[in-house]
């Protein structure tokens, strides 16, 4: 743990330094003065239904928490997960369920089924990009044959050691058609969360929706990585500067939106983060009452 803690501080350095020689503070300033306080508001808007979509999908896997409560303690794993160092934030979640009667093999297979669904769901919107038209048809087809296929791999585990555990927890989440759910939640989670980024910069943005979408996706597919920078500073912006090869934005430019990018997402779960600590606290001290 130390060692990851150690390498996130280094990420996070590395960047600074390369975000101070290749963009510089000043026009990383002067970016940020150009954004309309009404579209960071529409943004956040777009964030928190993001947000609470994202919870909708955890109700969806465990009836025993209601909706609200979910929605609180989702808000609290993003925030903690984003602040904390080495991805450390992601126990909270285990540990917020725990205390409400669920199971740490239950959570934990519940929360690695949410994650690769994410992480199907990014693929969906990268892949997809190529096919431009086609966009939203290949993120439904992609999507329905990849869980069809994952419902079938799963099927033929051996029940041997951690292997039994992962089809007794996830193969009903397949045969009930949870899982294609889950896809589809991500999908439209994503494009929420994509679109309060977009509406928060739009007009420094120097192209259009579409071709900044692979920045945004590489940038929230570094965020699942098992090391980050301290608050993922460094790893979001490589990502989101990654396919710049692709599209005409320069590396500059890039590094410089995806920077005020991931403040802009920094700020709104720690908006949402610490009103739902501070409401999940309240809610603790009227049961103690």
């Amino acid at each position: 743990m130390k060692i990851k803690i150690l390498i996130s501080f280094i990420l996070s350095i590395l960047f600074l330094y390369i975000f101070y020689t290749t963009v510089g503070f000043s026009n990383f300033e002067k970016s940020f003065s150009k954004l309309n306080i009404f579209y960071i508001g529409v943004g956040f808007l777009l964030y928190a239904v993001s947000s609470f979509l994202r919870a909708y999908r955890w109700h969806s896997m465990i009836k025993d928490i209601n909706m609200f409560d979910f929605f609180l303690i989702n808000n609290v794993h993003i925030f903690l997960n984003n602040v904390l160092p080495a991805r450390t934030g992601e126990f909270s979640f285990f540990y917020m369920l725990k205390k409400r009667g669920i199971n740490l093999t239950r959570s934990f297979w519940i929360f690695a089924l949410a994650r690769l669904m994410d992480a199907l769901a990014l693929l969906g919107f990268f892949f997809g990009f190529f096919f431009k038209l086609y966009f939203i048809a290949f993120i439904v087809v992609f999507g329905v044959i990849t869980v069809f296929l994952l419902k079938h791999t799963i099927a033929v585990l051996p029940n041997i050691f951690i292997l039994k555990s992962l089809k007794q927890n996830l193969s009903t989440h397949f045969e009930s058609k949870t899982a294609i759910k889950l896809y589809f939640i991500s999908v439209v989670s994503f494009a929420f969360k994509f679109l309060g980024f977009y509406e928060m910069a739009k007009n420094i943005i120097p192209m259009g929706f579409f071709e900044i979408l692979p920045s945004y996706v590489l940038a929230e597919l570094s965020s699942i990585l098992p090391i980050n920078g301290v608050m993922g500073l460094g790893t979001y912006e490589f990502g989101f500067s990654i396919p710049s090869k692709l599209t005409d934005i320069s590396l500059k430019t890039s590094l410089d939106l995806g920077f005020i990018t991931h403040v802009f997402l920094l700020l709104s779960s720690s908006i949402l983060g610490i009103v739902s600590f501070l409401l999940l606290k309240l809610e603790h001290y009227k049961e103690e009452r």
